[in-house]
């Protein structure tokens, strides 16, 4: 999932209204019941045409033949502001010719289990239709602010098949690159940090959706995984949904060290290292290393690697990052909860959304009893508090 997480295409369209310069798309007229209904008929009768496609894939994908771009109504799923969207419909291999991503990194491993909804070209086909591709339009490309790891895992899976896309913002041709990137970087449309988050030039922001153009965050697929896991949720306002794995990914590389003392064991941050390095380490060797993911793209095998090996990983990282979770939240006031360098990276000094407990850690309630069983260390830190739950039962 992009920067944006799975902020809809509506919050963008919104977003785009307040811009001064350029032209927003998308009607902003509200929708009668009947007007609403009509639209919804045409949807599910688009959907439907759009999926009915052979459950063979390599027949599918010899026969499905090149339509010409044409417009269609939104979706269902698209309409909760009330507004009239209209779409683009493209198939894929030309689409992406003009597509250009607007972030540095994604999650490798986020985008290996988003193609489980890619197996074939018939559920290809009906997730694509749920999952119009917002951007802004400039010099003649148009720019993808959500849905990156969706675009990736497309392009992965190797289909042609039908996009659809939504224009929610014009530039104007003679804004300078500097300036386009600067608006666009103000207003959360790009990403311009990499998997360590440090900030570079947009000139680092990749051309294709070519995965291994892009840097691998393993920390936005943690958060990514997190949420999975119902450890975090989103809130529903945009401003809460913009951001939100990666957010929550910056956190968890922040504590990586445990620099600020927040993990209530070293147990669990030693721990959270250990299967740290092994996913890197699956990464590197089964994907990266070698020439891998170029030499096969097998999207059964990648599948399949993803299921049996990264998910299960990420399942037991997810359940060692709990405690920090519950800890932050737990934090006594806002300013308690302020993550340096936050506000610099993403324009907000604590993290959105919110910690969902009793997920496999009772940890809210019996805080100051959290133990797990010792691996034959025990750090100075544990020991000296330890020390401190002593004196103050004294």
């Amino acid at each position: 999932m992009s920067f944006a997480a799975s902020a809809s295409t509506s919050g963008f369209a919104s977003a785009a209204r307040a811009d001064g310069r350029g032209r927003a798309r998308g009607a902003a007229r509200g929708d009668s019941a009947s007007a609403r209904a009509v639209r919804k008929s045409v949807a599910r009768a688009s959907r439907k045409s759009v999926a009915d496609v052979s459950s063979d894939a390599d027949a599918s994908e010899k026969t499905l033949k090149r339509s010409p771009s044409t417009m269609v109504t939104s979706v269902v799923e698209e309409e909760e502001d009330g507004l009239e969207h209209v779409y683009e419909k493209a198939r894929w291999i030309d689409a992406r010719a003009e597509f250009r991503p607007t972030q540095v990194a994604l999650g490798w491993d986020w985008t290996f289990y988003k193609l489980s909804n890619f197996k074939d070209v018939e559920s290809a086909t009906a997730y694509m239709a749920r999952k119009p591709i917002p951007y802004v339009k400039y010099r003649g490309l148009k720019y993808v602010v959500d849905h990156h790891h969706t675009l990736a895992a497309l392009n992965l899976a190797g289909w042609d098949i039908d996009v659809y896309m939504e224009e929610i913002f014009e530039y104007d041709d003679d804004l300078t690159e500097e300036m386009f990137w600067g608006i666009m970087e103000g207003k959360g449309w790009s990403f311009c940090v990499d998997q360590d988050y440090q900030r570079l030039p947009p000139s680092a922001i990749p051309t294709s959706f070519e995965l291994t153009a892009f840097r691998n965050d393993i920390f936005r697929s943690l958060g990514g995984f997190a949420r999975k896991a119902k450890l975090l949720k989103r809130g529903k306002m945009l401003e809460e949904k913009l951001f939100f794995e990666f957010q929550w990914g910056y956190f968890f590389w922040l504590h990586r060290n445990d620099e600020y003392a927040l993990w209530p064991s070293s147990q669990l941050q030693r721990g959270f290292n250990r299967l740290l390095t092994m996913i890197e380490q699956t990464d590197d060797s089964e994907y990266i290393g070698e020439g891998h993911l170029e030499a096969s793209r097998d999207v059964r095998d990648m599948i399949f690697l993803s299921d049996v090996v990264l998910q299960p990983l990420y399942e037991v990282l997810v359940k060692y990052v709990a405690p920090l979770a519950y800890a932050y939240a737990t934090l006594p006031t806002d300013e308690a909860r302020f993550v340096p360098g936050l506000k610099k990276r993403f324009g907000r000094e604590t993290l959105p959304g919110s910690v969902i407990t009793g997920q496999g850690f009772d940890f809210l309630t019996e805080r100051q009893n959290f133990t797990l069983p010792s691996d034959g260390k025990k750090d100075k830190k544990d020991k000296d508090k330890e020390k401190s739950k002593d004196k103050m039962k004294k």
